[in-house]
């Protein structure tokens, strides 16, 4: 209502926002419990940028202190953000319950992403808590996940763990929190995806996402690199062991049909989102292929919508994929004005400048889910 009647920020020329952050993505932990082949974290990828904002220099938990002055701060804003709890294992925080609490308590909405691995042991404090929304991340039926997560059983802990989220909801007569699974295309996956629907159709999740890569290759670094250092310069990172030559591309898109056909012909399909939609041969050969041309939009605007406050209460524009590009710390100066601090307005004003993206954000979930 309020972007309706005072105009959308991204349009004013200054950089200043008058609306609130739509979201605050909090980094509570700096450490994972399982070692993906795919993640910059599972592999110990040290010089990437996904690395660097998620991990840092020190391994540590976010105090329920800084959290606290982080909750203060946020209900300021009006309307107040939502609180996403994303990195970088929420659930290994020894004081996750706590946390979810002192979210609820200021009635903020309050969004976990989780790979699943704790969820049968917390099931019933996280729905008793009040969680509003749980998206399990997942790569593929149980014997595909179990690989590339490099853990035995983990699959089944997931799936044990979204049973006992659906049994804790229905004995307290509750429809939070909201279930989605959160399924990102690989080399290993990507031909696996009616085979996983159908193993987790009877937990009945909300919604499914099936994601295409989010990636930057030698060569976009290398490009943007030309024009871009200091805290904008990359590398290459989110490919792990992958070769993206080696994906047989015209399977992939049989199988993008097959998912949607089949999911379609349930009785009570969930939703389904695939980001991008693409599933042509001729749209997956630019996306997987040529990566430096972008798919769907031009304009990133995320530094305009939320921003993402690590463990030690350091402030980026963006969330764990984007630049390490600091403009702020929350233990000294308020979220207000690091909202629209000179070091904020310099990145806006950085996108605005080029068109709205930077070359190494090509392939990045900021713009490929975009309409153009």
């Amino acid at each position: 209502m309020l972007r309706g009647v005072l105009g959308d920020d991204y349009a004013r020329r200054e950089g200043q926002c008058r609306l609130a952050p739509e979201w605050l993505i909090l980094c509570i932990n700096n450490f994972c419990n399982l070692h993906c082949r795919m993640c910059d974290v599972g592999l110990g990828a040290s010089d990437t940028v996904f690395y660097a904002n998620l991990i840092g220099d020190q391994p540590q938990n976010m105090s329920l202190d800084l959290l606290n002055t982080i909750l203060d701060q946020a209900t300021l804003f009006r309307p107040a953000p939502r609180i996403g709890l994303s990195y970088t294992e929420p659930l290994i925080h020894a004081r996750i319950l706590d946390f979810c609490e002192a979210i609820a308590r200021r009635r903020l909405f309050v969004s976990i992403t989780t790979n699943g691995y704790l969820l049968p042991r917390l099931a019933g404090g996280l729905v008793a808590c009040g969680v509003d929304h749980i998206t399990v991340s997942v790569d593929g039926s149980e014997a595909v996940h179990d690989r590339v997560r490099r853990c035995d059983g983990s699959f089944r802990r997931l799936y044990e763990g979204v049973e006992k989220l659906n049994e804790a909801k229905s004995k307290a007569n509750r429809q939070t929190p909201v279930v989605q699974f959160s399924y990102t295309l690989t080399d290993e996956n990507y031909t696996d995806m009616v085979n996983f629907v159908k193993q987790v159709a009877p937990l009945q999740p909300d919604r499914l996402i099936f994601s295409h890569l989010n990636f930057i290759t030698a060569q976009m670094a290398h490009v943007h690199n030309a024009t871009y250092q200091g805290d904008l310069r990359v590398v290459r990172s989110n490919l792990g062991e992958m070769d993206l030559g080696g994906i047989a591309l015209e399977d992939m898109g049989q199988a993008l049909h097959e998912l949607k056909a089949y999911v379609g012909s349930l009785a009570k399909p969930p939703r389904l989102t695939i980001v991008p939609d693409l599933s042509d041969l001729p749209e997956l050969e630019v996306f997987y292929r040529k990566p430096l041309t972008f798919i769907g939009s031009r304009r990133c605007t995320d530094p305009w919508r939320l921003m993402m406050i690590k463990t030690d209460g350091g402030v980026i524009p963006a969330h764990g994929r984007c630049f390490n590009f600091p403009v702020g710390r929350v233990t000294e100066r308020p979220l207000k004005e690091i909202w629209n601090s000179d070091r904020y307005l310099e990145l806006r004003g950085i996108l605005k400048s080029a068109g709205g993206t930077l070359p190494a954000c090509s392939r990045c979930c900021g713009v490929i889910g975009k309409p153009r």
